[in-house]
């Protein structure tokens, strides 16, 4: 007797109940050892499963007379029927095929436990030929949940773990799980929870209005279709009747109505919806154990038991665990948000195999413990709180919050549990007594755009910036999609127009202004306040900058080329470019308190400031009767000496005190507001001429060069963007110089009298001194005095100490050989002052006399209606104190309070997402009807259960997540896997991503050595291409920064990528070409987009092709052996370690020689090619290198950083 014969009469006998222990114990064996066997018994269950699902087949399959006294015909009875069935099993197959795209093995809802000697690695490739049918069913599952009823002539063995199938149509529907989205999508828009906009008065979202009787017909009969009068519109070939009507373009699917018939037969059952329901814990699922390869000895906690039971329900099986090397750089990157290094790599491979468990644990502590993980963790805050460093809209003039982003970073890294996080972030002002760091964190509500664009009506702004505070918490804590209230009822979730505006009165106390923001000044509310950034770094800068200082200050190496190419630049400029002699008439202030001198050779003194100068006018008297050439005024000179005192925001000066300034003024500021011992100036000139009394003519400006003393300000540094706006950083006690040259000269004869007006604000200086020159001639950038050039062309030895030390001084300000040591203790200086000082922040409040809440029609801000108090939606639990005077200290308390059906589900789920790609629930913005159903509803109850009980304990649920077997597994995919689940949402196997941009480029630095790992301070501006501010930029009538970009140089170029300075019109293009949002709105989760640009920007960006030149000097600086052939394996080996945390396979290993080859005689061939390629970037480059063959093994760094490897997180 074949195998197949024996199975079809044990098979008969379990069916009629007539199996001994024996003859179970012998099925079971048959079906472990004989696959032919196997294949049998799948084949039997498939074609039952597919014929039950038709009526017409129904009676002889499951009422043949099995059990009858013909005991002989049996066998022969079931394969006549099995043979007749099959041509018509293959048509019904492929029909259910293009219905459900599911193939029959796709159609198993719950397997039971099998032998746990199949080794469940063990995976076959897909028969593309049948269907994928043959996809891994030779691998039977070695662990699953009993649970299952079998198909219909072959019942579930569940005493002897036989793998069963249980067929679809039988699966117990659930109405949050396969109905409810099929109301929301195609008819809550018309009949749902908006009542002003519900057709026919019928409502499908509650079980009584889906019953009612609407005159006569009730839309839905429980457990009668004839009688249910949606059904007939469902399945109506009318137009005018059929439901969704054709011109709302949404369709039933087959699949979909017949999953509304069976809910209408089976009694048409609603639930509440499952988001609004608070979770309980549920209970940990039951598995049955084999002794050997169980879901016991797999599980590591119990996420794994949930995970088990969906993939029992689906006959899928888990993947086997990554290894070491992958499971290292996928902690690093998920934890830290950075790759390991190759001596953490081979650590953690080590101890792991040592230690196991325990190295696991270890290292995971470690990563928590590291201040990176706070970084790691901000960024995806960053998105969600619409962190931004410009205003938004259309002038997106500069503002400062980095405060507030040091704040979230060391919230993360001090582990601050989340309900404390959530309380402080919208509401840390109305804590009892705030502290000075819960103030800051206030401005989790205050990074929404805002605008002082002339032309906005203040009211509508306000309206705006409200709107999207009710946006942003509802998202970020709820999950609902709140926003869609504010103009009518939300058409999908049960939440009123009015309850929006009731939640929107939470928001609306602040006592901010409709237009604010102007000048590159924060917006009212705002606080002065030190950085929480908790380090020990400062005696080191301390240390380091008097070291660096001391090597500054005695270096003469490179003084004689210095003074040779000065020497050739003055003889290069003739006698044609001189000071012009002036006699400074009058200085005048309109609000100056304070002494001032000033002398007739134009130096202007100001003793002890007070307040800031506002407009500064001097009046200038041009000494004609010296110019005997009559040469013309080309230009002025204007020369500054700042030092530290209180300043206030550049305005435009009073037109009584000084002429109205150039349209647009000429304007210098800082790189950044808040960084001490900066001034921002503006200027303007205007000209009298000899035969007009009380008239000035405005004087426009043809080209601007400066220059500064300041170390770490080369010449460079200052940009001319536009001939409207220029800037320049002004630091410390340093000398700044300013050359601007007139559109038409100027006659000293004809026009004697010159006016000069200088507007000083924005930072932590002003200039005592400052001296005006106008000059003839040429333009120049050698803005020296007469004393210096003598000096410069007087022979070294002949220099008396006086001069010896003003040179000194001036070659150590300008040498472009010492520009890398001066920018070195600029950034260090900056730094410094960033932990010490205090800055300026925008923050939450409640004015004195809050503002009243109205429902506003349609939205509008000038159509109030009924006035509203603050409360929460009702279909959510209410405020433990109901009262008209709620505030946002009531909400933080709502939202953490247990009942809370929401506040730990979306946060649990915003954790998950992080380190599984995706959340429980896919949909992170919106748990309402119109999201996603949970991927392991259970599961996201019991995390959000565990975490309120555990104390809100961020990094504990995080080492929870991470030490699961889950998250452990590899993430290749097979072919059943991919089958059955593509998009991983059952997580049969480990997560598989793209990393997000900023890790991207924070892993080119970190392979390379570039990167700087210092943690918070400003935001920075690394390499972009030139202009692309220019073209979004607005230059209006008064100085606004961050209009026009200004390269950051040193350190600065080389910090994490959190630190990047986001323009909302104009983000990084780095950035925003790996999916980067430009946070003008919050953003729950990123997209991601697979475009050549993106290959573009790894390829050619600067960054990246820096980073590759220095990871390929790092290559070469390694020991070399004699023999280049053994050199060049051993390096490519490096590299690979180094990129992607492995070594290389022998044919990985051959393709990058095999390049290496060819890049060498191609740069040998083209050594100017070479130079240029090596050349990139500003870090210095190893000049003992061979250019070429740099240039070949940057070719290979660019590969390998351009690896998909490299890119994903595996």
């Amino acid at each position: 007797m074949s195998s197949r014969e024996r199975i079809d009469q044990l098979l008969t006998a379990h069916s009629a109940n007539e199996l001994t222990a024996e003859e179970a114990s012998e099925l079971r064996g048959i079906l472990m050892s004989d696959s032919d066997a196997l294949d049998h018994y799948l084949d039997l269950c498939a074609l039952d499963e597919a014929l039950v699902s038709q009526n017409a087949f129904a009676t002889p399959i499951t009422r043949s007379p099995i059990a009858s006294q013909h005991s002989s015909m049996r066998p022969f009875l079931a394969w006549c029927a099995a043979a007749c069935a099959l041509v018509v099993f293959n048509m019904l197959w492929l029909q259910n095929w293009t219905a459900s795209n599911r193939s029959p093995v796709a159609m198993v809802d719950e397997i039971v436990t099998s032998s746990p000697e199949v080794d469940r690695t063990t995976t076959q490739t897909t028969n593309h030929s049948d269907g994928g049918r043959s996809s891994d069913r030779r691998t039977p599952n070695p662990w699953k949940v009993i649970n299952s009823s079998g198909s219909m002539n072959h019942p579930a063995l569940t005493a002897v773990s036989i793998p069963e199938f249980e067929s679809v149509a039988d699966r117990k529907l659930k109405f949050n799980r396969d109905i409810r989205p099929i109301l929301s999508e195609t008819c809550f828009h018309c009949h749902g929870p908006d009542e002003h906009g519900r057709r026919a008065d019928l409502r499908l979202d509650t079980l009584e209005g889906a019953t009612a009787d609407l005159g006569g017909y009730q839309p839905i009969v429980p457990g009668d279709l004839e009688d249910s009068e949606a059904w007939k519109r469902i399945i109506s070939e009318d137009p005018d009747m059929l439901m969704p009507p054709p011109e709302s373009h949404l369709v039933l699917t087959q699949e979909q109505k017949t999953l509304l018939q069976r809910w209408i037969e089976e009694g048409a059952a609603y639930e509440g919806h499952w988001a609004f329901i608070p979770p309980t814990m549920p209970e940990i699922p039951t598995v049955d154990f084999t002794e050997e390869d169980s879901t016991q000895n797999w599980a590591r906690n119990e996420i794994d038991f949930f995970v088990a039971q969906r993939l029992a329900e689906a006959g899928l099986a888990p993947s086997p665990e990554a290894d070491a090397k992958t499971l290292i750089r996928r902690l690093s990157f998920d934890l830290i948000g950075l790759p390991p290094t190759p001596e953490e790599v081979n650590a953690f491979v080590r101890d792991y195999q040592l230690h196991g468990e325990t190295a696991y644990q270890e290292t995971i502590t470690r990563l928590l413990s590291s201040p990176h993980h706070g970084e790691r963790m901000a960024l995806p805050w960053l998105d969600q709180a619409r962190y931004a460093d410009t205003n938004g809209y259309s002038i997106d003039g500069g503002r400062h919050m980095w405060l507030w982003r040091d704040w979230v970073i060391q919230a993360y890294n001090d582990n601050m549990p989340f309900d404390q996080f959530l309380t402080e972030q919208l509401a840390g002002d109305l804590l009892p007594n705030p502290t000075e760091s819960q103030l800051i964190a206030t401005g989790f509500n205050r990074n929404h755009m805002i605008t002082h664009e002339g032309g906005t009506i203040p009211e509508e702004n306000l309206t705006n910036y409200v709107a999207d505070r009710v946006k942003t918490t509802s998202e970020v804590f709820l999950g609902l999609t709140m926003g869609c209230a504010q103009c009518h009822d939300h058409k999908y979730d049960p939440i009123s127009q009015r309850e929006y505006y009731q939640f929107f009165a939470f928001f609306n106390e602040l006592q901010d202004n409709g237009l604010d923001g102007n000048s590159g000044r924060n917006a009212s509310p705002n606080v002065m306040a030190k950085t929480v950034l908790q380090t020990d770094e400062l005696p080191q800068l301390e240390s380091e900058l008097e070291q660096l200082r001391a090597q500054l200050a005695e270096t003469t190496e490179g003084l004689e080329a210095w003074l040779e190419s000065q020497r050739q630049e003055e003889a290069s400029r003739g006698d044609q470019f001189r000071y012009v002699p002036i006699e400074l008439l009058d200085v005048s202030s309109p609000n100056l308190r304070g002494a001032m001198e000033f002398d007739a050779n134009g130096t202007v003194k100001l003793a002890q400031p007070s307040g800031g100068l506002s407009g500064m006018s001097h009046s200038l008297r041009l000494s004609a009767d010296k110019l005997s050439d009559g040469s013309p005024i080309t230009g002025l000179r204007v020369s500054f000496h700042p030092r530290p005192g209180p300043a206030k925001p550049a305005q435009e000066a009073n037109k009584e005190d000084a002429a109205k300034p150039t349209e647009p003024p000429m304007v210098l500021t800082p790189f950044d507001e808040g960084v001490p011992k900066v001034t921002t100036v503006l200027i303007s000139a205007t000209e009298q001429p000899a035969d007009q009394v009380d008239y000035h003519r405005q004087l426009s400006f043809h080209k601007v060069t400066a220059s500064t003393q300041a170390e770490g300000h080369a010449a460079e540094s200052i940009r001319d963007e536009s001939n409207e706006r220029w800037w320049q950083p002004a630091t410390g006690q340093s000398e700044q110089h300013l050359t601007v040259t007139f559109d038409q000269p100027i006659d000293p004869q004809t026009t004697p009298y010159l006016s000069v007006l200088l507007v000083f604000g924005q930072g932590k200086s002003l200039p005592y001194e400052w001296q005006i020159q106008p000059f003839t001639g040429n333009d120049t950038d050698s803005l020296w005095s007469d004393s210096l050039v003598d000096a410069i062309q007087t022979p070294s030895d002949e220099w008396d100490d006086t001069t010896r030390q003003t040179v000194l001084k001036k070659f150590r300000q300008t040498s472009d050989q010492l520009q890398p040591l001066r920018t070195r203790i600029s950034n260090l200086e900056e730094r410094r002052d960033v932990l010490t000082g205090t800055f300026s922040t925008m923050v939450m409040n409640t004015a004195k006399k809050p503002r009243e809440t109205f429902v506003l029609d349609r939205g509008q801000y000038d159509s109030p209606t009924d006035r509203v108090t603050p409360t929460t939606p009702r279909v959510l639990p209410g405020l433990a104190d109901e009262n008209d005077k709620a505030d946002r200290l009531d909400l933080a308390r709502w939202l953490t309070s247990p009942d809370h059906p929401l506040t730990s589900r979306v946060a649990v789920n915003r954790l998950w997402s992080l380190f599984f790609g995706t959340g429980l629930v896919a949909t992170s913005a919106d748990f309402g009807s119109q999201g996603e159903y949970p991927s392991h509803p259970e599961l996201l109850d019991y995390l959000a259960t565990h975490f309120f009980e555990i104390g809100w304990n961020q990094q504990q649920l995080i080492r929870e997540m991470v030490s699961s077997a889950t998250y452990r597994q590899q993430s290749s995919a097979t072919p059943q896997q991919i089958e059955l689940d593509p998009k991983n949402r059952l997580l049969a196997r480990g997560p598989r991503f793209r990393l997000p941009a900023e890790f991207i480029r924070d892993q080119a630095l970190a392979v390379s050595d570039l990167l700087v790992p210092r943690v918070g301070g400003p935001s920075l501006q690394p390499y972009q291409p030139p202009a692309l501010w220019k073209e979004v930029s607005h230059f209006g009538s008064t100085p606004a920064t961050k209009q026009v970009f200004v390269q950051d140089h040193g350190e600065k170029l080389y910090r994490r990528s959190l630190y990047t300075f986001v323009k909302r019109t104009s983000p990084h293009p780095a950035m925003a070409a790996f999916d980067a949002p430009s946070r003008e709105l919050c953003t729950m989760d990123r997209g991601v987009t697979n475009t050549p640009i993106q290959a573009l920007v790894t390829l050619n960006d600067p960054q990246f092709a820096e980073a590759a030149r220095v990871l390929a000097e790092r290559l070469l600086s390694e020991s070399a052996s004699t023999d280049t052939s053994v050199t060049d394996a051993r390096r490519i080996d490096q590299a690979f370690t180094r990129v992607v945390g492995r070594s290389p396979n022998d044919e990985e290993r051959d393709a990058v020689l095999s390049l290496l080859q060819s890049e060498r005689e191609r740069f040998a061939q083209s050594p100017e090619d070479a130079l240029a390629a090596v050349s990139v970037g500003e870090s210095p480059r190893l000049e003992t290198l061979d250019p070429a063959e740099h240039a070949a093994w940057m070719q290979i760094a660019t590969l390998l950083l351009n690896l998909s490897e490299t890119l994903t997180r595996l």
